[in-house]
């Protein structure tokens, strides 16, 4: 998804179109724990739970932010033993973007 803006999560109810407001409702159960803004911009890649990430990959994933690159980190032997390098908002790597939608394999990025 490309974000385009970043509000609070109480005030997206103002901001979305009505049918992304009741995908949003979906999520509520969230909003007591850990959810506190709402990302907003155009409609994205699905959200899939069916798809595995292949321990090749999860071992070269690049995020890239201000501060440079960095991968994930808690991957051992091609498998992630903590999410917590996942939480939060990153944008991906070009080389990795590219091998999440298929225009690249792991093997074309170099170790």
């Amino acid at each position: 998804m490309e974000v385009q803006r970043i509000v609070d999560y109480a005030d997206a109810g103002a901001e979305l179109a009505d049918e992304d407001y009741q995908r949003l409702t979906h999520w509520r159960p969230l909003k007591g724990g850990c959810i506190t803004e709402v990302v907003l911009g155009p409609p994205g890649t699905p959200i899939r739970f069916d798809a595995p990430v292949s321990g090749e990959l999860l071992e070269r994933l690049t995020f890239t932010s201000r501060r440079g690159e960095r991968q994930l980190k808690y991957v051992e032997d091609g498998r992630l033993l903590r999410s917590v390098s996942l939480e939060g908002i990153y944008r991906l790597a070009p080389d990795s973007a590219d091998i999440l939608t298929g225009r690249l394999t792991p093997q074309d990025i170099p170790a």
